[in-house]
């Protein structure tokens, strides 16, 4: 129904209407473009669950800012003009999360960063942490060989006794469910810097 809608009503109108605060618009949009912004953002950060929230967060946007849309001419270039913007912001930020998080790592005590980021940051180190805690203990223990002890595939299955593709495949499984702990909860920062991390 969507479909048939849209062709009959160009984007300009679409977003003239969005503008308005009609809902319809705005769901016509949504199920026109989040088919195109998807896979156009997933080639930028290449996981899945950023893509799929940055998606949102545009959609998000786009509905709280409506009152400006009426004058819109040009409405793919602005939305991929959109989606570029918060895109770069977000890797940009994920690459800021990581060297505070390799530092915090590192022991680091001298750290140029707010008092209030250094704690955002504990709190997601913390929410990782409870997410590992509740893998199976194999998955766990391989997690932990992984990441803590800085362990390959091949040296993580010989002090097991498990083949190297089991350890693969239990550290893809692992990173699946701590990505969707994360995302169940929220917290796009945490899953940021997790995805930066791993």
């Amino acid at each position: 129904m969507a479909k048939r809608i849209h062709n009959l009503i160009d984007d300009s109108e679409l977003f003239a209407r969005l503008a308005r605060g009609d809902e319809r618009a705005f769901e016509i949009i949504f199920h026109h473009y989040n088919r195109r912004l998807y896979p156009f953002i997933l080639k930028m950060v290449r996981a899945e669950e950023a893509a799929r929230e940055l998606v949102q967060d545009i959609f998000v946007h786009l509905w709280l800012k409506r009152e400006l849309l009426a004058d819109i001419e040009h409405p793919t270039s602005y939305l991929f003009h959109v989606a570029s913007n918060r895109t770069l912001n977000f890797m940009k930020q994920v690459s800021r999360n990581a060297q505070l998080m390799a530092q915090l790592a590192a022991g680091a005590t001298e750290l140029s960063y707010p008092t209030e980021e250094r704690l955002a940051f504990r709190e997601t180190a913390a929410l990782i942490d409870t997410a590992v805690d509740q893998l199976p203990t194999q998955r766990k223990r391989i997690w932990e060989l992984s990441r803590q002890e800085g362990l390959s595939h091949e040296e993580i299955a010989k002090r097991l006794g498990i083949s190297r593709e089991t350890v693969k495949k239990q550290i893809t499984h692992a990173k699946r469910y701590i990505r969707r702990f994360l995302a169940d909860r929220g917290s796009m920062l945490s899953l940021a810097v997790f995805m930066a991390m791993s």
